[in-house]
């Protein structure tokens, strides 16, 4: 069973997202919050394996309830919910280490996935508003030029040795650490060490990073 609380300051949001998750088995809306304030309280009580995070919302916004949960429940996954207009905003929740993110309009299936893809320790990001995220990270880089030109991040890509490079191809399928392991004929463990170089040697901090990264740098 899957637990979920869901974050939106629009209570006809979350009831509609509960009606949706309702009509399937293996989740379960463990809970409800109209800001970050009160999610944090509601954490001191409840735990989910996802949480469903708005990102404007009064009191406490998405981006700072982000921060402080993947601070304090490093293991909860969270999958913001956006809408198009939202971009920069979006950019500040993965640097922070969010698990996804969907359009606010996504169809039931696409919600419902985005849940379990975030679960098994994977990641999803609509294509589109990835490629708007991506225009904004070149953005911002291009006004960083020692971090932004295109020749630093490929010498940092050629850093990595074929394995990490080939467990890099891997995550940028989505693949789970433990779908690696098994591709890669290691133990989950390995991988995890395989990441955590990874991430050290490019210089990120979390896997949302990593896949931004990948998707802007990589072959």
């Amino acid at each position: 069973m899957i637990r979920v609380i869901i974050v939106d300051d629009q209570e006809i949001v979350r009831e509609g997202l509960k009606m949706i998750l309702s009509l399937h088995d293996e989740i379960e809306v463990i809970g409800e919050a109209s800001n970050g304030r009160e999610l944090l309280k509601l954490l001191e009580t409840h735990t989910p394996n996802v949480i469903l995070m708005d990102i404007r919302m009064p009191v406490m916004d998405g981006i700072e309830a982000t921060k402080i949960v993947k601070v304090t429940y490093p293991k909860i996954k969270i999958v913001i919910l956006t809408t198009f207009n939202e971009d920069e905003y979006i950019f500040e929740v993965l640097k922070d280490g969010a698990d996804g993110y969907i359009l606010k309009d996504s169809d039931s299936q696409e919600i419902v996935n985005s849940i379990k893809t975030a679960y098994a320790d994977q990641i999803l990001l609509n294509p589109k508003v990835t490629i708007k995220v991506i225009n904004l990270l070149n953005s911002i880089e291009d006004k960083k030029k020692a971090k932004a030109n295109n020749s630093e991040g490929k010498r940092l890509i050629n850093s990595l040795t074929q394995r990490e490079k080939e467990v890099t191809s891997h995550i940028l399928q989505g693949k789970s650490n433990k779908s690696i392991a098994e591709a890669m004929y290691v133990t989950e463990g390995t991988v995890k060490n395989y990441v955590s170089k990874i991430l050290e040697k490019l210089q990120l901090k979390n896997r949302s990073e990593l896949i931004l990264f990948l998707q802007k740098y990589g072959e």
